[in-house]
């Protein structure tokens, strides 16, 4: 550690010392610019040194402000375009809807750039150019990024709603690891230098200017030219806290070193905090809740980093925490944080979603074991006193279950108790966007599902009405399919799991066309797909009536003959495949 320290005090040093003359070898351009309509854009400028093209720098553009501001570096030889990628929702998120490029002249003078979409699809339309006359009230962040490779990207990121959201992407090049962001900050706040391993915090004021040194391993600074007395108080904070930042930062850290060192510390820790003050009242305030809450977040990391299962030869993240004591959980709770002002830190999200798994840990594991999302959602909303940090937990665990949600039935279970807690911005756009995914589904559920009749391989018509008075499980497929054939020996041991059991037969349903007939004939041979299997010639009578769009896709039919779901979870859920199942089951008797 004492080799450690002193390799940061030289390297301190003769940062200190470079950072200036290094920084000024660099020559800038300042692109400034808007678009015409509020939508969401990615700004890139890309390099072009022959045959070779590469990304220089990036901004991102959403709905809550038009503008954008880019500084990007003049290197000799290579030629400049703008390209313009236009966003558009989709289900989950955003999605390209169509890019354009522009010819960019870069001569060392500033521009101002004025982009209309509505004019993009006509052949080189929809860019203004002209010379920067009015010089922007920005605020900087530059200097030198060091252990940064050439090739690798370094962000700015603003937070919203407890996240990190990407503002602009800075890609290092060759021989030089100078960065320069500039930014329109209208409300100060906390704002982060990002790369894919680590993160530093900064506080920005409208026109601060800032230049430092980088560590980018550890997210820390090492050596500053121009800073602010903010800044300055965050630097002291990262040094007290590295050492512990170190052992976090492992893949998997070691949970007794860790507290060891974490337990010594927190008479410091706690001192540090009581004495923060500069003459920025509102910083002073916020800073203290964010070292409070990085100083209970690293330990939150710490336990769920290392709460993995070794299967085979390879360690796996469990989805709760494992084996913690009794001692490091009470720790952990004594420092916990629970202020809206979380949501005003890029870790705030991570934070609470982690606060309330260890909440957890408060229930017996055998009845843990029997709970499915939505009793764990239930008793981790309930876990957070705090609305608005609920509204924040609601979303983490939209991002965490969104794929293992299988049907509106689910999400109907598990999210819309808590509709109250989905406010607009990043939480209103993921429920919704899920909400719409499952929507159309409610026009079939509980409706007659005797409206079409299918053939088999022999050219037997087959209607659902055939099977009356049975549970019936429909898996519809397509040789070409590879998700399909991943499931299909999951399915296997879901219908031997019913052997012998009259009350349920199981269906095949496959969209390959009526050319590709002695294809499907030879898979179901080939693969021993039981139960009765039929053809559905490239989905034109069932699947186009069922409104499917992709496969595979399971559904489930009751005794009564109508829908009880369109969507069951994958066979590869067994027990949860087998609860759906057997609830339709259970209505027989």
């Amino acid at each position: 550690m004492a080799k450690f320290v002193k390799n940061i005090v030289i390297i301190t040093v003769l940062s200190i010392l470079g950072l200036g003359k290094l920084y000024a070898q660099q020559k800038w351009v300042t692109l400034s610019g808007s678009f015409t309509e509020k939508k969401n854009y990615e700004v890139i400028i890309v390099g072009m040194d022959g045959n070779r093209s590469f990304r220089l720098a990036q901004y991102f553009v959403d709905t809550t402000d038009n503008r954008f501001l880019l500084t990007v570096p003049m290197i000799s030889g290579v030629d400049c375009s703008l390209q313009v990628v236009v966003m558009k929702e989709g289900h989950r998120r955003l999605e390209v809807d169509h890019r354009v490029s522009f010819p960019l002249q870069l001569d060392g003078q500033d521009l101002e750039l004025t982009l209309d979409p509505s004019l993009f699809q006509q052949d080189q339309k929809g860019l203004t150019v002209k010379p920067q006359v009015k010089k922007h009230q920005v605020a900087s962040v530059s200097g030198i990024a060091r252990g940064l490779k050439s090739g690798l990207e370094l962000s700015l990121d603003k937070v919203v709603d407890g996240q990190l959201q990407k503002v602009q992407i800075f890609r290092m090049q060759q021989n030089d690891s100078t960065f320069n962001f500039q930014l329109l900050v209208e409300k100060e706040g906390f704002y982060y230098i990002s790369t894919l391993r680590s993160r530093k915090r900064i506080y920005l004021k409208p026109q601060d200017k800032i230049n430092l040194t980088l560590d980018v391993a550890t997210g820390t600074t090492i050596g500053t030219s121009k800073s602010t007395e903010e800044n300055e108080m965050i630097v002291q904070w990262e040094k007290i806290m590295l050492p512990l930042t170190m052992i976090a930062m492992e893949y998997k850290p070691d949970r007794e070193l860790f507290f060891k060192l974490y337990t010594s510390k927190q008479l410091e820790i706690n001192a540090f905090i009581e004495k923060v003050k500069t003459s920025n009242s509102q910083f002073n305030a916020l800073f203290k809740m964010a070292s409070q809450v990085d100083n209970n977040r690293l330990a939150l990391e710490v336990l769920w980093k290392s709460s993995v299962r070794k299967v085979a030869s390879t360690f796996i993240q469990a989805k709760e925490f494992l084996d913690v004591p009794n001692d490091y959980r009470e720790l952990v709770y004594k420092n916990k944080e629970e202020s809206s002002g979380i949501l005003l830190l890029g870790e705030g999200y991570e934070y609470i979603n982690l606060l309330a798994k260890l909440n957890l840990l408060k229930v017996e594991e055998t009845t843990r074991r029997q709970w499915g999302d939505a009793e764990r959602v239930v008793f981790m909303m309930e876990s957070i006193t705090n609305d608005d940090l609920k509204s924040v937990l609601l979303k983490a665990q939209l991002d965490e279950l969104e794929f293992n949600v299988s049907n509106y039935s689910e999400f109907r279970d598990i999210f819309m108790p808590y509709a109250q807690y989905v406010k607009d911005g990043t939480i209103r756009k993921k429920y919704d966007g899920l909400y719409r995914m499952f929507a159309a589904d409610t026009a079939f559920i509980g409706k007659s599902a005797y409206d079409f009749t299918l053939p088999d391989g022999k050219g037997r018509m087959f209607s659902m009405k055939d099977f009356k008075g049975k549970v019936i499980f429909i898996d519809v497929w397509a040789t070409w399919c590879g998700p399909c054939k991943v499931q299909m020996p999951f399915l296997k041991e879901i219908e031997e799991h019913y052997h012998g059991n009259e009350h349920i037969v199981f269906v095949g349903i496959s969209l390959d066309a009526e050319k590709d007939k002695d294809k499907w004939l030879n898979m179901i041979k080939e693969k021993e797909l039981g139960g009765v299997q039929l053809l559905d010639s490239k989905g034109e009578s069932f699947a186009r009536k069922y409104n499917i769009a992709a496969i595979p896709r399971f559904c489930l039919i009751d005794k009564n003959g109508n829908w009880s779901e369109v969507r069951c979870p994958l066979p590869e859920s067994k027990e949860k495949l087998i609860r759906y199942i057997d609830k339709e089951l259970m209505r027989l008797n």
